[in-house]
């Protein structure tokens, strides 16, 4: 079994920051027969507030917030880990072994450069083999309980096709035209001849928005030393400079972009047409489309299996 897409490095360690030093323990809740203390919450909060605070004061009020959200999390751990005992599942050393391979190839590091990164975090190889372990376990549990709960059809996945077509496109295209007024490439060219270029190009942009045809304009300008123009082609925006893609960027078909000004001249373009692309073919895209709605459908079923683990369960919140 694989577990790399879980266990990314970054996302292990956020949760092996210190706890504060001085604690007073009491029982924050009591779940089933297990118990949750005020120092494993606080030491669970002083980890995601290192996480998501990033240096800054959070506001009381989002503390409290935070405090009731971790505790939820540990009180939905507790029970989980309660339901893995009573089903008897286990995880190997060959599994542990397997899963931090999995880390260190997916981080491309040593073994040794991430016992030094958990050292820096506060954690112990023992204790983040640990986190591993009930990682594993979660899983496996979420298998054994909730998997064969899960189906997609394969109506299912034509009508999420259907419903959703726009995502399953080929990357999106543009038309252009343009009309080019070149700056000559002679050092000795002056302010006031760049100038007179900028103010043709102008002119030009002027007759456009004023509704003037574009082929027609381009024969206006024709005989204007340097200027060039017509089809430009057929882009994705990605193809484009970035000079480019700016001006186009939201113009529809028929639209005209902003005077472009570089170093070698002045660019006029008009967007003649927009494609959203070609739509991929069904067969292409269904197995992407069934692993989506699975795990979504895993998700929903979950949630329906660990609200009926709470419903279940003796909790008492006692802070």
């Amino acid at each position: 079994m694989k577990y790399a897409m879980v266990f990314l490095l970054t996302g292990l360690l956020l949760c092996a920051g210190n706890a504060a030093a001085q604690v007073l323990t009491k029982i924050a809740a009591v779940v089933n027969e297990d118990i949750i203390t005020t120092y494993q919450l606080e030491k669970e909060l002083t980890s995601l507030l290192a996480a998501e605070a990033r240096g800054r004061n959070l506001p009381a009020e989002e503390i409290q917030k935070l405090r009731a959200e971790v505790l939820d999390g540990m009180i939905d751990e507790a029970l989980v880990l309660q339901r893995v005992k009573q089903t008897g599942l286990s995880v190997s050393d060959a599994e542990l072994e397997e899963a931090i391979s999995d880390v260190l190839r997916q981080n491309q590091i040593t073994r040794e450069q991430l016992q030094q990164a958990l050292q820096a975090q506060g954690l112990s190889l023992e204790g983040y083999r640990e986190r591993l372990r009930r990682q594993i376990l979660r899983f496996k549990l979420i298998g054994h309980e909730v998997q064969s709960k899960v189906e997609v059809s394969t109506q299912d996945v034509r009508d999420y096709f259907r419903e959703n077509i726009d995502n399953y496109r080929g990357n999106p295209t543009l038309t252009l035209s343009y009309i080019a007024f070149a700056i000559p490439g002679d050092d000795r060219v002056s302010t006031s001849e760049v100038n007179a270029i900028r103010d043709r190009a102008r002119e030009a942009l002027a007759l456009l928005r004023k509704g003037e045809d574009f082929t027609s304009t381009l024969f206006i300008f024709a005989d204007d030393p340097g200027v060039q123009g017509g089809e430009l082609g057929t882009f994705t925006e990605d193809e484009l400079s970035e000079a480019f893609a700016s001006a186009v960027a939201g113009l529809e078909g028929g639209e005209v972009a902003e005077l472009i000004e570089n170093p070698e001249g002045f660019y006029i373009l008009k967007v003649d047409s927009r494609n959203p692309g070609p739509i991929r073919q069904f067969d292409t895209v269904k197995e992407e489309i069934r692993q989506k709605l699975l795990e979504e459908n895993r998700e929903e079923r979950f949630l329906e299996w660990s609200a009926g683990l709470k419903k279940d369960a003796f909790i008492d919140i006692r802070i």
